[in-house]
């Protein structure tokens, strides 16, 4: 099993004590500083219009400064595929996995946020068929050969892509949501799934069965505070996990979508995610026996994704977390 982690340029307001400049320097630091320790991985977010958050924008550019500053790991978006035209995606994807000599992989996600559709004056019930005929284009394109396509969202006439990428790109759609998991298998892709167990990645795969195919990747991600200390590590960054989880909870009412914790609301705090199933916080010996369950549940899963920076926290606090992670956890999972 492969181990990521991601990272996604997040600065809430009342945490900021830098530029944005420095922030984004710092945050490509320590990519490069995961790859030294063996991570295998790096994805990166994409969502727009979070004031007073802050969030990358443009998750493409990220990749390919990781593609010049990194020499072993894949990277890879989390790209609201259905805001963007699927040609410009293809040939971006290519010229990334090109600079990067074959290490790129596509991870696409429909999005929730009505305020993002709203600004792109896409209606959000496009979502999953955008999704659809934009994966079909970019197949397409990266096969080599001269097509048009007349569509329902995209039309394009005689196009070839060239340069083609350096090799065959994985694709893999972000999904907890049924519908999205099994939109996933019927069109051949992989997943990014999250959620209480392994409970999106069996969905997926009974779904693969159903249509007659492999199932294809799975790369699960699990928040992680691993620490000789957890008591003392979480009281540190309490405030930010809290802030994180309370703005991805406020997005999610926003948009009436499923949320990805137990407790929602008002009554949502920090300590409610000591005992939520997304979040892994322990000692390396704890992390380790949450980690072989989940494997144990999906033995077939390709990658443990782990987001270990809560938006605000200093990047040495972040490092330090990674580093035990790297050494003490890694080595028992893979």
């Amino acid at each position: 099993m492969k181990v990521g982690f991601s990272i996604h340029m997040r600065y809430p307001k009342q945490f900021r004590t830098k530029s944005w400049t420095q922030l984004y320097q710092d945050e490509i630091e320590l990519a490069v500083h995961g790859e030294s320790l063996g991570f295998d991985s790096c994805w990166v977010y994409e969502h727009h219009f979070t004031e007073p958050e802050g969030h990358c924008p443009s998750p493409m550019a990220v990749c390919a400064a990781l593609a010049s500053r990194t020499k072993r790991m894949e990277i890879g978006p989390n790209l609201i595929m259905p805001l963007h035209d699927p040609v410009f995606i293809a040939e971006e994807s290519a010229i990334i996995d090109l600079m990067s000599g074959g290490r790129f992989c596509l991870g696409l996600v429909q999005g929730y946020r009505e305020v993002e559709y709203d600004g792109w004056g896409i209606p959000t019930s496009e979502r999953g068929p955008r999704m659809t005929e934009a994966v079909d284009i970019i197949r397409k394109c990266w096969a080599g050969e001269t097509f048009s396509y007349d569509g329902k969202f995209w039309q394009y006439k005689d196009i070839t892509q060239d340069p083609p990428p350096a090799h065959d790109i994985p694709i893999l759609y972000g999904g907890r949501a049924p519908a999205g998991l099994r939109r996933a298998a019927r069109d051949g892709a992989g997943i990014l799934s999250q959620g209480p167990g392994m409970e999106a990645a069996q969905i997926y795969a009974d779904e693969c069965r159903k249509q007659g195919i492999k199932a294809g990747e799975v790369r699960h991600l699990r928040y992680f505070v691993v620490s000789e200390d957890p008591e003392k590590s979480w009281n540190e960054l309490r405030p930010y996990a809290e802030n994180m989880m309370k703005t991805y909870d406020k997005w999610f009412q926003n948009s009436k979508d499923r949320g990805v914790t137990d407790v929602t609301g008002d009554n949502l705090n920090a300590d409610d995610l000591l005992s939520d199933d997304l979040y892994i916080v322990g000692t390396p010996e704890q992390a380790i026996e949450r980690v072989n369950k989940l494997k144990d549940a999906y033995p077939d899963i390709h990658e443990l994704w782990g987001l270990f920076h809560f938006p605000g926290l200093a990047h040495e606090k972040v490092a330090e977390s990674m580093e035990l992670f790297a050494n003490k956890v890694m080595p028992h999972i893979r």
